[in-house]
Order: structure tokens, then C-alpha cells, then sequence
């Protein structure tokens, strides 16, 4: 009904909005310099597509951090395409409503879909080592989804290390974010994502990030 576009029509300019206030904000970060510095190392995976998994609804509770999430996916898209313009990007969350993806479409990302969160769905088919998987503020049922592919090459998302101390030691959490982190993430290189302070609010919950990738592209390259 011309009721629903009109209301649909103006979340659209909502999102537009909000999107780009909070670039401004991101493009004058310390984190925008940390992670735009970790994305121009010669030790990093050559990439084809960027895939984001878990950003959530642009509309929850949690409307300021989602947006966020997505202005960091957006200018790492922007920075990896200034080297490689043909870089596909692509986001998946069960939970994505039809304004969601009309606006992320409008943005040039293409929309994946997955029947439930306890299935990879479509992402399954795009992820390989040419894919940076952009995963921050995953849950761990859905990180061991992701690691499940056999396809974990270079991710950005949760600080493995962090994540162990997030629960009580030997809790069913650390349990489990313990044998994640020794079966999948503990061979890979690693580097802290900093420079978070003046980005994320408090009531965001900001979690410490981390980008890994493989070492054996780098070791080819000796």
C-alpha cells in the first residue's frame, strides 16, 4: 500500500541519515587509522569479496552500534576496492528486514540469506581464502558456523583473547570459546584492532576486535 512505502520510504531516509553521521564520525577516528593501517599490509590476503555475517537490523535496540558495524564494513569495502575495484561485498543475518536490505542494497551490498541463525545458509558458498569475512560481535554458536567451512583465511571480528576472559573460567562460554580459539583461530596470525576510544558509546558495548588471517600466503611470499 502506498501507507507502507511512505513509512518504509522514510526509515530509508533515517538509515541514510544516520549512516552518514556516524561515517563522519568513523573517518575521523583513531580506530578508522588503525584499521585502514592493518588493511594495507603486503602480508594480507589477496581479497575478492568482502562477506559480513551478524551485523543484525538496522532497526533494534541496538540501532547506533548496528550502524556502526556497518559504516566499518562499508570503508573497508572503500579502501580494498581503491587497489581492487571488482571487490564484491555481501551481508547475511537471519534477522534483516526488507527495509534492511533495500537500504544496504542501496548501498551496494548484496543480500545473502539464511533460513535460521543456527544455519550458515548462502555464505557457505561465498566464503573461501579469497573472502574477508567481517564478523564483529558474533555469537560463538555462529563463529563455529563460520570456522565449520574449512574456509577461515582472514576474518575480522572478535579478539579470540578477549572473548576467552568474557566468562567465568571454565564456564560452558569460556568452555567454548576456548576450544574455538585453540581448533581454528590459534594458527593464524593475528593483530589487534586499537584506537576504539571516541568511536563506540558505552551503551554500544563495545568488544575488543582483532583482524587474522592465515600466515601461509605470507610464507609463499618469502
Amino acid at each position: 500500500t502506498s501507507k507502507t512505502k511512505a513509512s518504509s520510504s522514510r526509515e530509508h531516509r533515517q538509515l541514510h541519515t544516520l549512516y552518514n553521521e556516524t561515517r563522519t564520525r568513523y573517518i575521523d577516528s583513531d580506530l578508522s587509522l588503525s584499521i585502514s593501517h592493518l588493511l594495507v599490509s603486503k602480508n594480507n590476503p589477496t581479497v575478492t569479496r568482502i562477506v559480513s555475517l551478524g551485523m543484525g537490523s538496522l532497526k533494534s535496540v541496538d540501532q547506533a552500534r548496528r550502524i556502526k558495524q556497518l559504516t566499518i564494513f562499508l570503508a573497508i569495502g572503500e579502501q580494498l576496492r581503491q587497489r581492487e575495484p571488482k571487490i564484491m561485498l555481501y551481508a547475511q543475518d537471519p534477522s534483516f528486514s526488507k527495509v534492511d536490505e533495500a537500504f544496504l542494497q542501496s548501498l551496494g551490498v548484496n543480500i545473502l540469506s539464511t533460513p535460521s541463525a543456527t544455519e550458515l545458509g548462502e555464505a557457505a558458498q561465498y566464503i573461501n581464502e579469497s573472502t574477508l569475512v567481517y564478523c564483529p560481535f558474533l555469537t560463538l554458536e555462529a563463529y563455529q558456523l563460520f570456522f565449520a567451512t574449512g574456509s577461515l583465511n582472514y576474518f575480522i571480528g572478535d579478539d579470540f583473547d578477549a572473548l576467552r576472559v568474557k566468562w567465568p573460567k571454565r564456564s560452558a562460554g569460556w568452555n567454548e570459546a576456548e576450544s574455538l580459539s585453540r581448533r581454528f583461530v590459534q594458527g593464524l596470525r593475528k593483530r589487534v584492532i586499537g584506537g576504539d576510544n571516541g568511536f563506540w558509546d558505552a551503551e554500544d558495548k563495545p568488544f575488543p576486535m582483532a583482524m587474522y588471517h592465515s600466515s601461509q600466503r605470507h610464507q609463499d611470499k618469502q
